[in-house]
């Protein structure tokens, strides 16, 4: 890995932790006008950071709680299904069962958003927050962080010393 890409893979380590541990995420900040800025920002480090893993060390394949569908095989895919989501506004990935749209949903806890047919948008778990892109969904614990952390894992060693985040 070169200078560049080690500056690259650094700032986006800096990103995705910083957003993470902000607190931005907590359930009393969902209005907050940087609550879907913040949730975007970490989503393109987060895939980023997925291209590098696969690229220069391991894939990130895990699909616990991954709904496997279509373009969307492991945690990997997820991440960039919904990066696409929130960067395309008309993108595909917002469509939903009958070509209705659902885009950027959040449950906190337990709960079901929506059902339509045998389809629904339900978070099944009481201690996390999931954000759902037309069919799919992300858990901010379950995806997004353990996904980071992997990935961090992955990528530290190959990051000369000096340019590892100090803060991590």
């Amino acid at each position: 890995m070169d200078f560049a890409e080690q500056s690259e893979v650094s700032q986006s380590l800096r990103v995705v932790h910083g957003l993470l541990s902000s607190g931005i995420f907590h359930p009393q900040n969902a209005g907050h006008v940087f609550f879907r800025s913040a949730f975007i920002d970490s989503l393109i480090s987060l895939r980023a950071l997925m291209y590098k893993s696969e690229r220069y060390a391991k894939r990130i394949s895990f699909n616990d709680d991954v709904l496997v569908a279509d373009k969307v095989k492991d945690v990997t895919d997820l991440i960039k299904y919904v990066r696409d989501a929130v960067c395309h506004p008309d993108s595909d990935n917002h469509k939903i069962e009958g070509g209705s749209i659902a885009t950027f949903n959040v449950i906190f806890g337990k709960g079901c958003l929506m059902q339509i047919g045998d389809f629904r948008q339900e978070s099944i778990y009481e201690d996390d927050i999931y954000f759902t892109f037309g069919g799919q969904g992300i858990y901010l614990k379950r995806h997004i962080i353990r996904a980071y952390k992997e990935a961090k894992e992955n990528l530290m060693p190959l990051i000369d010393e000096w340019q590892r985040p100090r803060d991590l």
